[in-house]
């Protein structure tokens, strides 16, 4: 089985996170905090992955150079977005890639624990990290250009994480000073027929983003229901997409079987930022079963724009 005791920590942290998220609907309204002396608010641009994407982005400025870059703003571009209650933000698709906590250093990439260089912070209305913070975050590289008043990030594509045995490469989001997962050799065997159609047996059941367990919410979001489903055959799956992805083998589209998890990145302008965002399990037959929105969990096909945001295929099960 795929069971990690620093792993099941990590799964039971970020559950933990996503339910102060969902149980505290909007929260209040954070407490506006004034930039420190010597700040100096620029307008700038934000290049990613190599296109200008934002051309008026307000950024705070240290007096020794340091930058502060608008959370929403850097992530935007690359089809993420924020869900904050009681100074935690949650950054991602149709469940949680990344996890932040306004002044706290803390942080989780997938269910990977990271230490920020420095703590997010709020100044006027918006949630503000360091460029190096973003970097650490997001695991690509982050540049601040001050002749020109731009940020450049690099792209990040979720695909060179895998060599082509599905092993987390030197390139991935996962590095060695994180709490990280690794990816056990060892698949149970598991009729991937039966997966489907247990699977099958929640077709309707709500969506929500950062839901808690199935048996406490009756709800899912698109990671915590496949977690649901494997759990049922002694497969323990993280709770993020993310997460999830670093574990199996890599299928190719054309080697889908059913049972297999397939993770999809969110479309927006710049297709190179092809980040981990939604998981679904494949039916066979050209179908697959997820949750994003209304009405829940569905049967879809796995037609031309579902293969458009298709990044690879996961066996986690012989």
């Amino acid at each position: 089985m795929f069971k990690c005791s620093r792993l099941a920590k990590m799964s039971l942290l970020l559950a933990l996170v996503l339910a102060m998220l969902t149980a505290g609907g909007c929260g209040g309204p954070r407490a506006n905090r004034e930039p420190d002396a010597g700040m100096q608010q620029r307008t700038a641009s934000l290049m990613v992955a190599g296109r200008t994407n934002v051309y008026r982005m307000p950024v705070y400025e240290e007096a020794g150079g340091r930058v502060w870059v608008p959370v929403a703003e850097a992530v935007r571009p690359m089809g993420l977005k924020l869900h904050e209650a009681n100074g935690i933000t949650a950054i991602g698709d149709t469940d949680a890639a990344y996890v932040i906590r306004t002044d706290s250093s803390q942080a989780l990439a997938g269910d990977s624990k990271i230490v920020l260089p420095q703590a997010p912070r709020q100044l006027g209305n918006k949630l503000y990290m360091t460029k190096q913070s973003l970097a650490r975050l997001l695991g690509t590289n982050v540049d601040w250009d001050s002749k020109l008043y731009r940020l450049n990030v690099d792209a990040i594509d979720d695909r060179e994480m895998f060599n082509a045995r599905g092993r987390v490469t030197a390139k991935g989001m996962v590095d060695a000073k994180s709490d990280s997962m690794q990816p056990l050799a060892a698949a149970p065997e598991v009729d991937e027929n039966a997966v489907v159609e247990y699977a099958k047996g929640f077709l309707g059941t709500p969506y929500q983003f950062g839901a808690e367990a199935y048996a406490q919410s009756r709800k899912f979001d698109c990671s915590s229901f496949t977690r649901h489903v494997f759990d049922r055959f002694g497969v323990d799956l993280p709770r993020s997409s993310r997460a999830q992805s670093q574990l199996g083998t890599t299928v190719e589209e054309n080697d889908l079987r059913p049972g297999d998890l397939m993770f999809f990145y969110t479309p927006n302008r710049y297709e190179s930022n092809k980040i981990v965002g939604h998981v679904g399990l494949y039916a066979g037959n050209g179908k697959f079963i997820q949750t994003y929105g209304d009405p829940g969990v569905v049967v879809s096909d796995f037609n031309a724009y579902w293969q458009g945001r298709f990044l690879f295929g996961k066996r986690v099960s012989q």
